[in-house]
């Protein structure tokens, strides 16, 4: 693949180990381009810079300065995160979130009445199937 061609990723958490699994998986100077935000502040700036193919969102923030977060508290910023910059989510762009909804449908349903594109990680998935999921044409 081209650098034109190349998939841009936003993962959104409050360390790296998600960048640092698809960085092993898909390095930067192929085939996907990762873009990492540490808070929603970050993630709002990136997303008014930049076209985004694909957003992953960890869900739990305890590492975050409170004064970073917002509203609510770190264990679900994720969810909150998602739903406050939904409206600068492109339609068609995949968003998984690093939860497993099969005990709590009705948190995912809630939660796509504003990210209508929103996936959650069933438990054991593998991370390269989410990094396929997320740079699928």
């Amino acid at each position: 693949m081209n650098a034109a061609a190349r998939k841009v990723l936003l993962v959104i958490e409050d360390g790296t180990e998600y960048v640092d699994a698809f960085t092993r998986l898909a390095p930067a100077s192929r085939e996907v381009e990762l873009l990492a935000a540490p808070d929603a502040s970050a993630a709002r700036r990136l997303l008014a810079e930049r076209r985004v193919d694909g957003i992953f969102l960890d869900v739990d923030f305890s590492r975050t300065p409170a004064d970073r977060l917002l509203p609510g508290g770190a264990r679900d910023q994720g969810f909150r995160i998602a739903s406050a910059l939904a409206p600068l989510f492109e339609p068609g762009v995949p968003i998984v979130i690093a939860h497993d909804f099969t005990l709590e449908p009705e948190r995912l349903e809630a939660l796509r009445e504003r990210v209508p594109a929103l996936e959650g990680i069933v438990d054991g998935t593998p991370i390269s199937r989410v990094l396929e999921r997320l740079t699928a044409p």
